[in-house]
């Protein structure tokens, strides 16, 4: 998972660490994934890819690399990677995004609202391997 084109977007990626668990949510979509942190965030320069050819840059074989790229020197506004082993995922054609699910603009946020609650049993129920044991966390 990803953020970038400025801090805002990247700095709260910086909360995560290795272990965390991820409900990820594609903005206007809904949510796509739940996975565990594996590596804590690093910016798209030093961000490595698994190919069929081997570790790659993700700034040379990523969908976005062009403009990864244009930003990489810039702190402020580069991409920032967080590696995250998923655990459950869905195609974002099948996106989950029912009324009553709990919706930020925050890049990451830990919510501990009622809505994020119900978000979360919600949740459970259509990504069924959410709880897959801490020792499946690696790369």
């Amino acid at each position: 998972m990803s953020g970038g084109g400025g801090s805002w977007y990247s700095q709260t990626l910086k909360l995560l660490s290795p272990g965390d668990r991820v409900w990820v949510k594609v903005p206007k979509k809904g949510y796509v994934g739940v996975g565990r942190v594996v590596e804590s965030a690093r910016p798209a320069s030093e961000f490595n890819v698994p190919t069929a050819q081997g570790l790659q840059s993700a700034l040379e074989v990523l969908r976005h690399s062009e403009k990864y790229r244009a930003t990489a020197n810039d702190p402020e506004k580069a991409e920032y990677f967080v590696r995250v082993k998923w655990l459950d995922t869905v195609p974002e054609s099948r996106a989950i995004n029912e009324v009553g699910l709990f919706g930020n603009q925050n890049t990451v946020c830990q919510p501990t609202t009622p809505k994020w609650r119900f978000t979360v049993e919600k949740l459970k129920t259509r990504f069924r391997h959410w709880n897959a044991p801490a020792d499946t966390v690696g790369p």
